[in-house]
């Protein structure tokens, strides 16, 4: 795998060359703790993998197979849900949130490749869990950072032309979805908030460790981060791609311990490379602990084959990872793709 991996990874950076993808156009704005005047970072700063990391990496990976996807049954969700909380675990980074009489939904992604063309990139091992077609109405999305598994913006032209919902993203991303004609897009820096219509809900974005790349030229140009929803029902923290790091304990300090947190445990391995952007399932099992989550659903798994461990291994580590915390299993699940959870007044199912 690490020979097919790495001319893979040749064929995306031609393939980003040839189409003139050089990415988002850049955010304009004060420096903070978290933007230099040109490009943002995590606080703390940490090294993020570079060219040459990957390269090494696809290189010498050894190659794990995963086996073939169970069939996916996909649901059909409710068109409202009014009382408790209802999500939804579509695929990968994408989860339909269902609260207080909206539908958000976090990084969605429909397509059957993610990458800068359409036959280039990560292809789909898994059907998504809701078909496209079922969706209820999507009253907004929240959008985690610009990498192509998890802003897909085919996907988010079809949102947009069928619901015309706002997209709340970091700074930089209205710039970069309306290069890419894409419309609606609402700018957050971390701890800010903005209202869901006029439900009750807000949405704050937070902060995350990872980072932002579309093109050859946009490293880190465009803010990343998590999300915090929270309306009368209760909260759902999604924390879109993101190592271990301090701001775990500070979301919960600033906004309260959430009702859910939707947590990435997939792509992982090798730990060198993956330590400071992404979790793996004893870390996640870390950051539950410090939201103080009343019950966590383990998501980004299972779909895109995007890193050196199997298909089913995020599960089976999560849950010996529970096991050594001494976490009760039913407090953090790995879901599958299609499966639904309530929380709130009716309890979780």
């Amino acid at each position: 795998m690490g020979m097919c991996r790495l001319a893979s990874t040749v064929a995306l950076c031609v393939t980003a060359a040839l189409t003139g993808c050089f990415g988002a156009p850049g955010y304009s704005g004060p420096r903070t703790g978290h933007f230099d005047g040109h490009e943002f970072h995590n606080d703390p700063r940490v090294s993020q993998p570079g060219v040459g990391d990957v390269f090494r990496w696809m290189s010498s990976s050894e190659e794990v197979r995963w086996c073939e996807a169970p069939p996916v049954v996909p649901t059909q969700p409710p068109a409202r849900v009014d009382e408790g909380i209802r999500v939804t675990f579509v695929n990968h980074a994408t989860v339909l949130v269902q609260m207080d009489g909206i539908s958000v939904l976090t990084d969605p992604v429909w397509s059957e490749r993610v990458g800068p063309a359409s036959f280039v990139g990560q292809s789909r091992q898994a059907a998504p869990g809701v078909r496209f077609d079922d969706l209820p109405r999507i009253d907004a999305v929240v959008l985690s950072h610009s990498h192509y598994d998890h802003c897909d913006v085919a996907t988010l032209d079809a949102l947009e032309e069928r619901f015309g919902m706002p997209v709340f993203a970091g700074l930089g991303s209205a710039a970069m979805l309306a290069a890419h004609d894409v419309g609606g897009g609402e700018d957050l820096d971390w701890w800010q908030s903005a209202p869901v219509g006029e439900s009750g809900v807000t949405v704050t974005m937070t902060p995350a460790r990872h980072g932002s790349q579309r093109g050859l030229g946009d490293r880190n140009v465009v803010l990343w981060g998590g999300f915090v929803l929270k309306g009368p029902s209760g909260s759902v923290f999604f924390a879109g791609d993101t190592a271990f790091a301090p701001h775990f304990a500070e979301i919960r300090r600033r906004l309260g311990a959430p009702t859910v947190a939707l947590l990435p445990i997939g792509a992982y391995r090798p730990r060198w490379f993956m330590q400071n952007v992404h979790l793996d399932p004893a870390d996640a099992v870390r950051a539950h602990q410090a939201l103080r989550a009343e019950r966590s659903v383990g998501i980004h798994w299972g779909t895109f084959d995007l890193s050196d461990e199997g298909r089913f291994q995020p599960a089976g580590e999560l849950m010996m990872a529970l096991r050594r915390a001494r976490v009760p299993e039913a407090n953090f699940v790995a879901a599958e793709n299609g499966e639904s959870f309530l929380f709130g007044i009716a309890g979780p199912n």
